[in-house]
C-alpha cells in the first residue's frame, strides 16, 4: 500500500488494457485496447506514454485502438489519440504526493489537444488506503468543438484483504467548468487487482462514469481488464 508513486530509476512498467462497453444490445460495442508504458528516468521522475481511459481517470470503453466501433460513441475511428504522462515524487511514505502533468491528444477528428495539471496523492495505513488524482484539464485548441476546460477529482478507497490482492471502491466528481453546477458526473466502480508474480499483475474493474450527480446515467457502463508487467 505504501509503495512509491513513481518508478525506480531504470524500471519500466508496461500495461495493456481492454475496455468493453456494457449496454443492452450493445455489449462490447465499442471494444478497445489501450497500451500504456512508463519509465523511471531518475529517483523522483517517471515519464510515460498513455492511451487508456484509466490513465486519465475515466470510466469508458473508447480508448485509442478501437477494435469494435460504433457511430454512437466517440470510438468511431480506429485511433483516437494518446498522451505523455510526467510524475514527480514530492513526498513518500504513509502520505505520498506526486505532482503530475499530462499532455493529451483527446481526439484526432476533430483535433483536441489538452494539458492536465494536478497531483497523485495517497494516504496509507496498514491494509487500507485512500487515493486521489485531482487535476484541471485545459484545452490547447478547438475549445468551440467540445475541447472544454474541466475539473476531475477521482477518489478510491482501497483495501488489501490478502497478500497480493487489492480491492477498491471508486467514486469522485468531474465536470466541465462551463456547466460545473448542473453538468457534473459522479462515477461509481469496483476494482480488483491480483499480483500473479513479482513482475505481473492482473486487474479488472466495472462501473458507471455517471451513475450519480446532475447528469446521472445508469444505462451506460464499462468493464476493463488489464495486465501489468514491470521490468
Amino acid at each position: 500500500m505504501a509503495a512509491p508513486l513513481v518508478l525506480a530509476t531504470g524500471e519500466i512498467e508496461l500495461r495493456l488494457t481492454a475496455e468493453l462497453n456494457v449496454q443492452r444490445r450493445l455489449f462490447a460495442r465499442p471494444l478497445a485496447l489501450a497500451p500504456d508504458a512508463w519509465w523511471g528516468v531518475s529517483p523522483r521522475w517517471t515519464i510515460g506514454v498513455i492511451h487508456s481511459n484509466a490513465s486519465v481517470d475515466r470510466i469508458a470503453a473508447d480508448a485509442s485502438l478501437c477494435l469494435r466501433r460504433t457511430a454512437l460513441s466517440t470510438c468511431s475511428g480506429r485511433y483516437r489519440g494518446g498522451g505523455i504522462d510526467v510524475r514527480f515524487s514530492a513526498l513518500e511514505g504513509k502520505l505520498a504526493v506526486a505532482p503530475r502533468l499530462r499532455l493529451l491528444i483527446r481526439d484526432v477528428d476533430p483535433w483536441k489537444p489538452a494539458t492536465t495539471l494536478g497531483a497523485l496523492a495517497r494516504w496509507a495505513h496498514g491494509r487500507f488506503a485512500i487515493v486521489s488524482d485531482p487535476y484541471v484539464r485545459l484545452p490547447l485548441a478547438n475549445r468551440q468543438l467540445g475541447n472544454r476546460a474541466a475539473l476531475s477529482v477521482p477518489l478510491w478507497f482501497a483495501i488489501q484483504p490478502a497478500r497480493g490482492w487489492q480491492l477498491a471502491f471508486r467514486t469522485g466528481y468531474d465536470a466541465d467548468f462551463a456547466v460545473f453546477r448542473d453538468g457534473g458526473h459522479v462515477p461509481i466502480a469496483l476494482e480488483v487487482e491480483a499480483r500473479v508474480t513479482r513482475e505481473v499483475t492482473l486487474g479488472a474493474s466495472g462501473g458507471w462514469a455517471s451513475l450519480l450527480g446532475p447528469q446521472h446515467d445508469g444505462k451506460h457502463a464499462a468493464l476493463t481488464f488489464f495486465v501489468d508487467w514491470r521490468l
